[in-house]
């Protein structure tokens, strides 16, 4: 387990969507870098890995299609400027992508899919989930990378029910529909997306669009065709556990 210098004293109290960020790790930039690098030295107790994958297999996944967007949920109020204080505010990681499988919703044409997503377990319990899921901060970052999108839909497997009470105090509901998982049935849950005006605080400026069609340097051309092939077969490329995580703290199942 890796050691989180100052996290103990950071994660005291309880916060919220006001005082955590969701930074994008395909811009390039030097803070993105930074949380790259604190995202995959994370690890998860063995009863909560099997909700989901970590960083070390899930960000180079990413990295490799361009229709997925990987992210930090960042807890400091501060910038990010060194790896002790990246180590330290690095709380949790998720991936947006905008291919979904049909029978996931009725529109997957109109939906982003929220996936590999986790809160540490160092800052679980202390509200870290339901900020970073909330409308204010997960919506804006949704229609950031998916303008297209007009619902935000999630898989959680059905004994996490932790993590389904986060995603509820968040506003997402049961869909209804229940897919295979690697672990277990999965329940599909929804949230439309809200467009409040709030400052963007997806990376720390002023609100800005990214276009769609946008290409991280490195990432391989052409997967825009292969996703849209995949979207008419109804498929999308999904491993074991590449689901959703916890965000409080978890409680055995009853």
């Amino acid at each position: 387990m890796t050691r989180w210098r100052g996290s103990r004293r950071r994660a005291a109290g309880r916060w919220g969507a006001d005082q955590v960020r969701l930074v994008r790790l395909d811009t390039g930039t030097a803070e993105a870098a930074l949380l790259r690098e604190a995202a995959l030295g994370h690890h998860l107790p063995p009863e909560q890995l099997r909700f989901t994958g970590l960083p070390a297999r899930t960000l180079p996944d990413a990295d490799g299609d361009p229709e997925r967007f990987p992210y930090a949920i960042v807890a400091l109020e501060g910038p990010v400027t060194g790896p002790d204080r990246a180590e330290e505010a690095c709380a949790g990681f998720g991936v947006l992508d905008r291919v979904l499988r049909s029978e996931l919703v009725d529109a997957p044409e109109r939906a982003v899919l929220l996936r590999a997503y986790y809160v540490t377990p160092q800052w679980q319990g202390r509200g870290v989930g339901r900020a970073s899921c909330s409308a204010p901060l997960l919506d804006a970052l949704a229609h950031e990378v998916a303008p297209h999108a007009e619902e935000i839909v999630l898989c959680v497997n059905r004994a996490n029910q932790a993590a389904q009470r986060v995603y509820k105090a968040s506003g997402f509901d049961f869909t209804g529909t229940v897919v295979p998982g690697g672990a277990g049935p999965q329940e599909v849950m929804s949230r439309p997306w809200r467009p409040e005006p709030t400052p963007n605080r997806t990376s720390g400026t002023d609100e800005r669009r990214i276009p769609s069609d946008s290409h991280t340097p490195g990432r391989r051309r052409g997967g825009r065709d292969r996703a849209a092939f995949a979207h008419r077969c109804g498929q999308l490329r999904r491993g074991p556990g590449d689901g959703v995580g916890v965000g409080a703290r978890r409680r055995p199942a009853r």
